[in-house]
């Protein structure tokens, strides 16, 4: 009699962490951050990053990885295609940064500014954000995997179109996010607050607590052009 079938579980999966060598044996960037430009095993602080006078930075297809970067400006820039794997990134200030089609692999960013930071086609595969802001952060058509949000802003996220599988949120603000034509697997959205959540039906098959089950209930008969009078 063959064995009987195990039903997947439907639990997120946590993000690996970043992996990178002891502090000590970092060492501090030689070359600027730039265009096409490679850090590997860095330690960076705020006196590696462009002069902001200068204006917004210019490193499209910079590479990073196996380093640390703590207290870096870098609001405004322009990265596509940045390639982040076994990063971790504290107390940085990435506003406003356009990173469309980047690759974040095992990276934790903690502390930081990132409201209105643009992700859209990227792909975030084991990424931890930590105690950051990030209102408006516009991850349209961007594919998570193994993705936590723990004590973090993210009112008005952008997530149109996005593919997200192992989700998990933590006292996480998400008021007022887009979800329209998400597609969903094995999310978490308990402790987070989904007030005036946009594209409420791509949450099929989320979990949720029962103190969030009026706000994503208003959400859906809102969106279903329900009236009740």
């Amino acid at each position: 009699m063959p064995p009987p079938l195990r039903r997947r579980s439907n639990s997120p999966r946590p993000p690996a962490a970043p992996v990178i060598p002891r502090r000590e044996q970092l060492e501090p960037p030689r070359t600027e951050l730039e265009t096409d430009g490679l850090w590997d095993g860095v330690l960076a602080a705020a006196e590696h990053a462009p002069d902001p006078e200068e204006g917004a930075a210019q490193i499209g297809g910079m590479e990073i990885r196996e380093s640390a970067l703590e207290n870096l400006r870098l609001s405004g820039a322009r990265a596509d295609g940045l390639r982040l794997t076994d990063v971790v990134i504290s107390g940085c200030d990435l506003s406003g940064l356009v990173a469309d089609g980047a690759s974040l692999t095992r990276v934790r960013f903690a502390g930081c500014r990132l409201t209105g930071i643009v992700l859209s086609d990227a792909r975030l595969t084991d990424v931890t954000f930590e105690d950051c802001h990030a209102d408006m952060i516009n991850l349209r058509m961007a594919r998570l995997q193994r993705v936590r949000l723990a004590s973090t802003r993210c009112r008005q996220a952008d997530l149109l179109e996005a593919r997200i599988a192992d989700l998990t949120t933590e006292g996480t603000d998400l008021r007022g996010a887009a979800f329209d034509r998400a597609t969903l697997s094995a999310v978490d959205l308990r402790g987070a607050d989904l007030e005036d959540l946009r594209g409420a039906s791509a949450l099929r098959g989320a979990l949720i607590s029962p103190d969030q089950v009026l706000g994503v209930g208003l959400a859906l008969i809102g969106e279903a052009g329900i009236r009740v009078d």
